[in-house]
């Protein structure tokens, strides 16, 4: 197995954990503090992992996983921004939605470069 499809591997886990989230936001649950969190750290790890596989690749990096780095870096930053310092009051949904297709483009994209 590859960095790179390590770091798909994690990706795909926040992403199961993001939509655990994005669930208990729509059902208005009460979740730990401590969930968005690692749902964070997840992610922001697996990007690092990418980024490190990525910049040790011997051969010219294809446009689909420059595009998927870029997708899940404005995710991560976006999620960042929105849930952690601007800690919206009102209609989180939407911004759930809109931080998790960012993400969602970022590892299908990056699926198409490890399924390559």
């Amino acid at each position: 197995m590859t960095l790179v499809q390590i770091a798909f591997s994690m990706l795909a886990a926040g992403a199961c954990g993001g939509l655990l989230f994005t669930l208990l936001i729509a059902l208005k649950v009460r979740y730990p503090r401590w969930f968005g969190a690692a749902h964070g750290l997840i992610g922001l790890s697996a990007l690092g992992v990418l980024g490190y596989a990525l910049s040790h690749v011997a051969r010219p990096i294809p446009d689909t996983a420059l595009w998927a780095v870029g997708l899940l870096g404005s995710a991560g930053c976006g999620g960042l921004v929105l849930f952690r310092l601007m800690k919206p009051k009102g209609s989180r949904l939407g911004l759930a939605l809109l931080h998790g297709s960012l993400a969602l483009a970022g590892v299908y994209l990056l699926y198409r470069f490890t399924a390559a």
